[in-house]
């Protein structure tokens, strides 16, 4: 792990987006991989503002950008590097590392929503003329692993890290960001408070009085919490019982630790299947009890 941070960002960066443009020239060269191409392609998402220039005027531990005329935006797609044991300064140099990356060139933003309670604005940043935002430039990286309500402008993101995490790329090879096992809660002890991401089969689904608990392995494992407020959203996504149970799932979320190890689930888009596609017409293969 400190080995690759400490590699220049512009080197690992490089080579990263080079070999994500290598894949997605050979896949345009497919005709039926034609909307992959388009969507990589465009700059533009749902709910997305138009395109400004921008200077920079630094980048501080959590990769809140704050520009030469005062105002400042965060990537609402990312979660901001934290420290650990293996990397203990790792916040402090990624942003180090990014401020010489953005200081490069023309940057272009692109406002995402109202700015929060404390005046920063969710937006994407783009370096000179690249059409891969800087978010998903430092996830392809494994700089950064995606955020647990990354918005509208997600899908980049969330392809870059499946490949990073794949290739065990930067954070990636760090045992403090290691994908968890929903069967195995010790796992989860040394994790609590941070974001994370668990796979597992669903064995079981309970309610409380204002909870519903995806269970993965009763008291040996981990659960998935979804509250009674939020349990609409996932009715309407077509998250019901019948579709959850059985399944086998990777969820990200902020692990809690109590009696058992449990993730909220706010959203959908926290959750997703885990079944190939080549796989969804075939008979479903069960973990061992």
């Amino acid at each position: 792990m400190a080995r690759t941070i400490m590699v220049s960002i512009r080197v690992v960066v490089r080579r990263a987006v080079l070999m994500r443009l290598i894949r997605r020239a050979f896949a345009c060269l497919i005709w039926f991989a034609a909307p992959v191409c388009a969507r990589a392609a465009a700059m533009d998402c749902r709910g997305a503002g138009a395109i400004e220039t921008a200077r920079l005027g630094r980048v501080d531990a959590r990769l809140d950008i704050v520009f030469a005329d005062g105002r400042v935006i965060y990537f609402p797609s990312i979660e901001p590097p934290r420290a650990t044991p293996a990397e203990p300064g790792l916040p402090q140099e990624v942003a180090r590392q990014l401020t010489s990356l953005l200081r490069d060139g023309t940057l272009r933003m692109q406002v995402l929503g109202a700015a929060d309670r404390w005046g920063r604005v969710p937006a994407r940043l783009f370096i000179a003329d690249s059409r891969e935002s800087t978010d998903e430039t430092l996830v392809a990286a494994g700089l950064a692993m995606v955020s647990a309500d990354p918005g509208a402008c997600a899908e980049g993101p969330k392809a870059a890290e499946a490949e990073a995490r794949a290739a065990k790329l930067g954070i990636w090879a760090d045992p403090a960001f290691a994908v968890l096992s929903g069967d195995d809660a010790a796992a989860f002890v040394s994790r609590g408070g941070t974001l994370a991401i668990v796979e597992g089969r669903i064995r079981s689904i309970g309610h409380g009085f204002s909870r519903t608990y995806l269970n993965f392995a009763g008291r040996r494992g981990a659960a998935l919490v979804i509250s009674k407020r939020s349990r609409r959203a996932f009715e309407r996504a077509g998250f019901d019982e019948k579709s959850l149970k059985g399944r086998r799932v990777r969820a990200r979320g902020v692990v809690e630790i109590g009696a058992s190890p449990q993730i909220q689930l706010f959203h959908p888009g926290q959750i997703e299947f885990m079944e190939e596609a080549s796989q969804a017409g075939a008979p479903k293969k069960e973990d061992s009890p």
